[in-house]
């Protein structure tokens, strides 16, 4: 037995539900329930025993008797009406091939003399209507040329041909390997096969009696037109600013291909005193030691190996002096015959010997004249300095400090000297307020990156430091973030710590040992110790030993 219930589409009514019984089925599917168990009874008189059909039938009669069948059960199946097709939107017309004479539409006569006559007329006057390039001075790389007429040169089925543009008057000096091609019937170009050569003239030429388009019109007058391209020019070069040798090696690239013994002997080099250094002064580096110090600028792949020149000097230079390198006007090209018509120079300076610059505080400084006590001083110097030679021993102050403790203590507590600022030594103090520091250095010690020593004349430029005077009450400034002081790992020789106190006559510090297990408990005592909010205990204790 199946419970069916037929979908209900649009415009149907809605069907109650419909039993089907089929006998036969049903002792099937009994059957197949009994087999399928595969349960095996208790006891032979307990088995299902399957009934014949006119048992069935004489069950079901006796529970349909009550039924009535309405006639309003039965209905056809509905089914949608099927969609239109869509219309076809050509139309397929039976003629034959070729069509009658009876078919033929002829709007037009045509007539023989008048296409002779036509034929014998004159054509217009041909136009060159523009051309590329279209300057005089060419500055870029340039490697097509292309002239574009008023009129059709060639017949379309020509434009597959190797049609010569010579046989049309049309010419390039002086010649450069490539081949002319036609863009279209009215344009014709150029096509280097590389580039067209720096430093040279160019002549473009179009003979008004050969050039003929395909309408018979010809030129007026003869095309002519003349444009060079660029000369040497210097695109990099180094040293820049100051260098860190008196010999050092200088290198310039061109925007072209170069003899470099041509440059080399035009090139000028003048010192800043104007004196002009001699060419047998100077000597060119070898290719292999220029492309190992130069090679982020040599790149064969844009084939700049032959485009550039380096050189250097047999003799030391002097320190602090400004040298120019010049180009001149006069100087070839391996490309082509122009040479440059300008000069080119650049400058670059020498290092100076090792001074001081600057300090801080300074009183011959209008913005920083003084400094707190205890405040960090500092040297500026001109050169980076070798930080191997840099120690505390080499400073000396006037006044000497006075310890009412230990009399070994001083008044400089350490020096510090990073990479970032390689010029700069950080001095911290103990200096007390109201007084002038001068600072004495022992010289011939401390050296810069060049190995120069440092001179100084203490009695012509003093160093000093002046601390001003403070009437304010105690104060004394501890930070670090989060309450974690971090020690600077490029302390020297003694690592310190600088804080500031003012009109103190002396402080008691505790410092306890702490290992990683202390780090929560040090929070706890922080927060109940810096925090307004939270309760101070007496017997709060630092965590560690």
């Amino acid at each position: 037995m199946w419970s069916e219930r037929d979908h209900t589409f649009k415009y149907e009514q809605p069907q109650s539900y419909k039993f089907d019984f089929n006998i036969d089925q049903v002792n099937e599917m009994n059957i197949e329930t009994t087999t399928d168990a595969g349960v095996i009874p208790l006891h032979d008189d307990l088995q299902q025993q399957n009934l014949t059909p006119d048992q069935l039938q004489e069950l079901f009669s006796r529970v349909s008797s009550e039924l009535v069948a309405e006639s309003t059960d039965d209905q056809e199946f509905f089914k949608r009406e099927a969609t239109i097709k869509v219309p076809k939107t050509s139309k397929i017309i039976q003629t034959p091939f070729p069509p009658p004479p009876s078919d033929r539409q002829e709007d037009f006569d045509i007539h023989i003399e008048h296409l002779k006559q036509l034929a014998k007329k004159e054509a217009s006057s041909l136009v060159i209507e523009r051309h590329s390039p279209n300057e005089n001075d060419v500055d870029h790389v340039l490697s097509t040329i292309t002239l574009t007429f008023n009129q059709s040169m060639i017949s379309v089925s020509s434009l597959d041909e190797q049609m010569r543009a010579e046989d049309l008057g049309i010419s390039l000096t002086p010649n450069v390997e490539g081949r002319w091609k036609w863009i279209g019937t009215q344009t014709v170009q150029f096509e280097a096969k590389h580039r067209l050569p720096y430093s040279t003239k160019y002549t473009l030429r179009v003979n008004k009696e050969h050039c003929v388009s395909v309408n018979r019109g010809k030129l007026d007058d003869e095309f002519f037109f003349e444009f060079s391209t660029a000369t040497p020019t210097v695109r990099e070069f180094l040293p820049d600013g100051e260098v860190s040798t008196l010999k050092p090696t200088c290198f310039l690239l061109f925007n072209q291909k170069i003899d470099k013994n041509e440059i080399f002997r035009h090139l000028c080099v003048v010192r800043g005193d104007e004196h002009k250094i001699s060419n047998k002064e100077l000597e060119l580096v070898d290719e292999t030691t220029a492309k190992s110090e130069f090679k982020s600028f040599i790149n064969e792949k844009e084939g700049n190996h032959a485009q550039y020149i380096a050189f250097t000097f047999k003799d030391d230079l002097l320190k602090a002096t400004q040298y120019t390198i010049q180009v001149p006007a006069g100087c070839p090209s391996a490309e082509g015959p122009l040479v440059t018509t300008s000069e080119w120079s650049a400058s670059f300076n020498t290092y100076e010997p090792l001074k001081i610059i600057d300090w801080f505080p300074n009183t011959n400084n209008e913005w920083q004249k003084t400094a707190l006590p205890g405040r960090t001083w500092s040297l500026t110097f001109n050169n980076s300095l070798d930080h191997s030679t840099i120690k505390k021993s080499l400073f000396r102050f006037e006044p000497e400090f006075v310890s009412k403790i230990n009399l070994k203590e001083t008044l400089l507590l350490g020096i510090e000297h990073t990479e970032d600022n390689d010029r700069k030594i950080l001095l911290h103090n103990k200096s007390q307020s109201n007084t002038i520091y001068t600072l004495l250095i022992q010289l011939e010690i401390l050296k810069d990156i060049y190995g120069q020593t440092l001179q100084h004349d203490h009695s012509d430029q003093p160093i000093q430091f002046e601390v001003q005077a403070i009437d304010s009450p105690t104060l004394g400034v501890l930070q670090g973030e989060s309450g974690m002081i971090i020690m600077d790992p490029a302390l020297l020789n003694e690592p310190c710590y600088t804080f500031i106190v003012c009109n103190y006559s002396e402080l008691i510090l505790r410092i306890n040992r702490v290992k990683p297990e202390h780090y929560q408990e040090y929070l706890l005592y922080f927060n109940r110790r810096y925090r307004s909010d939270e309760e101070q205990k007496p017997d709060d204790k630092l965590p560690g030993e």
